[in-house]
């Protein structure tokens, strides 16, 4: 599989309908969504399949599993000469951590955590966050920013934070109202249902 990817990468776009990025070659590689450092051997395997390739490996997380094993940590440090992490933060806060993720604010601490373990193992490492103000009010990203500057004071975040927004989906955003309100997750519930017969019957 890695062979194959870095083939691709090599070659270059060369899908029909695609000519105008003919010229285009690939310099970065990128393992983000579905959280990637699930699969741990999986994706050690890959950084070990790209090691000598000459291309930058960019592997983007929400740094929970991280932030609970270290020595997970250390074996990705093994390939630090062509990783870049990218750990993206969700709150600021343990209440808005529960909030938005469902998890419990007891891991909170844990991308923090790994930001700063991976820059203790040598790892090209930065922060993103979900800041977008439909979802962080801007007092919660000052005292995240405040925070990250804690364990990196050179990375500027103030100036230099990689800033989320969101695209999100209507049966998201529905299941999100949901979550929080019982009387819509009634409806919602009920609202399905009818769909559901009225699929059938046709």
């Amino acid at each position: 599989m890695v062979q194959g990817l870095l083939r691709a990468a090599a070659e270059g776009i060369k899908a029909p309908g695609w000519e105008r990025f003919r010229g285009l070659k690939v310099k970065k590689l990128r393992l983000s969504g579905c959280e990637p450092t699930l699969g741990r051997e999986h994706l050690l395997s890959i950084l070990e399949g790209v090691k000598n390739s000459g291309y930058l490996f960019i592997l983007e997380t929400n740094g929970i599993l991280l932030g609970a094993d270290r020595g997970y940590i250390r074996r990705l440090a093994e390939h630090r000469q062509n990783l870049y992490v990218r750990v993206s933060f969700k709150a600021a806060t343990p209440e808005d951590f529960t909030r938005r993720t469902g998890a419990r604010g007891e891991f909170y601490e844990l991308p923090f955590k790994a930001l700063r373990f991976l820059l203790n193992e040598g790892v090209y490492t930065r922060a993103a966050a979900m800041t977008d103000p439909r979802v962080m009010p801007k007092e919660e990203r000052e005292i995240l920013i405040k925070r990250l500057e804690e364990i990196d004071p050179s990375a500027n975040y103030a100036e230099t934070l990689e800033e989320e927004t969101v695209d999100p989906y209507e049966t998201s955003l529905a299941r999100i109202k949901a979550y929080f309100d019982m009387d819509y997750a009634r409806r919602l519930s009920s609202r399905f249902r009818r769909e559901s017969v009225m699929r059938t019957d046709t």
